[in-house]
Order: C-alpha cells, then sequence, then structure tokens
C-alpha cells in the first residue's frame, strides 16, 4: 500500500476487532446478546483478514488481484472452518451454524466496501503525489 493512511487505518480496524473479541466473549451479557456473541465476530473478523491480506498482497500481486484472491481465501477459509465444525472437529470453535457462512460473506463484503470506499480513494490520493 502507498498511503500510510490506509495503512493506520487497517491497524486501527485490527486494534478494534481484537477488542470486540476480548470484549464480546461467552461472559458478554450487554445489549443483543444473541447476535453479539452468535454473529459478531463471524462478521468482523473475515472483514479484518480481508483487510491485512490487502497490505501484504499489494505488494507482490495486482489489486484486483489481491482483491480477489483476499476475497475468497477469506470466504473459503471461513467456509473449511465451519465444515470442520459440521463433523465435530473443533477448529475455531466448536458450533456448526450455517448462518455464520452468511456473516463470513457479509464480512468479505464489508471489507471490501471499505477498501473500494475509504483505501481506494487514500491510495489514489497517494499516487499523485508521488
Amino acid at each position: 500500500m502507498k498511503n500510510n493512511k490506509s495503512i493506520l487505518l487497517i491497524v486501527a480496524i485490527s486494534l478494534i476487532t481484537a477488542a470486540l473479541h476480548l470484549l464480546a466473549g461467552p461472559g458478554y451479557t450487554g445489549p443483543f446478546r444473541p447476535f453479539v456473541t452468535g454473529y459478531l465476530i463471524d462478521l468482523v473478523l473475515p472483514m479484518n483478514l480481508y483487510l491485512l491480506l490487502q497490505v501484504g498482497g499489494r505488494k507482490h500481486f495486482s489489486i484486483n488481484t489481491t482483491r480477489i484472491g483476499a476475497a475468497v481465501f477469506t470466504f473459503g477459509f471461513g467456509v473449511l472452518v465451519e465444515t470442520l465444525q459440521h463433523f465435530k472437529i473443533d477448529f475455531l470453535g466448536r458450533t456448526y451454524d450455517p448462518w455464520d457462512l452468511l456473516m463470513y460473506a457479509a464480512g468479505v463484503c464489508l471489507g471490501l466496501a471499505i477498501d473500494l470506499r475509504i483505501l481506494e480513494p487514500l491510495e489514489k490520493e497517494a499516487g499523485k503525489n508521488q
């Protein structure tokens, strides 16, 4: 990535994701408990992984290749996790839930939206300044 603002934004999102993961664990008792404990992390972790893959991937591949590769890898990893859980193999969780697949897809889409709406303009700005 050419713009340090893009990297700082992704780091900030990663830190917020980590904080959510710690605060919204199984002991969470706040508002929207079923959504927060069941689906929120399944939404923000794929978004975060997609964005992190943009940082490293764009050093070696084109932007479009990195976007497509990150989206496919991130969703595919989520499908692998849920498939293993379906077959009672504990891997990054224990409970199979087909709705998690929807959250993984939504997380990838959210990451892509952040990429296109926020990161791309920042990267274009950096390209003009070089």
